[in-house]
């Protein structure tokens, strides 16, 4: 695997992004008392990919929704350790 793909992959700008989105609304979803502004993010996120989902397959529970919220999560985290990496030389 081509060095440059595996920092994008698994470097630590890229989980700390992961971890900044999917943690603090998780969180949240265990014990709303522990729900944050920190989950903002992450929030708007699984609403967004909630009304795309209803709109694709209406019915389906909210709990389903958590596989494309963390796939699309780890996607944003890739794009951004990409251009931490891209930027940083």
């Amino acid at each position: 695997m081509n060095e440059s793909i595996r920092r994008a992959l698994a470097s630590p700008i890229t989980i700390a992004t992961y971890g900044v989105l999917v943690v603090p609304l998780a969180i949240g979803w265990f014990e709303t008392a522990l729900l944050t502004p920190l989950a903002l993010p992450g929030y708007l996120i699984y609403v967004l990919g909630t009304a795309i989902g209803n709109a694709i397959s209406p019915g389906l529970k909210l709990k389903f929704y958590w596989i494309p919220f963390l796939v699309g999560c780890y996607a944003i985290a890739v794009v951004v350790g990409t251009i931490y990496d891209v930027l940083r030389g």
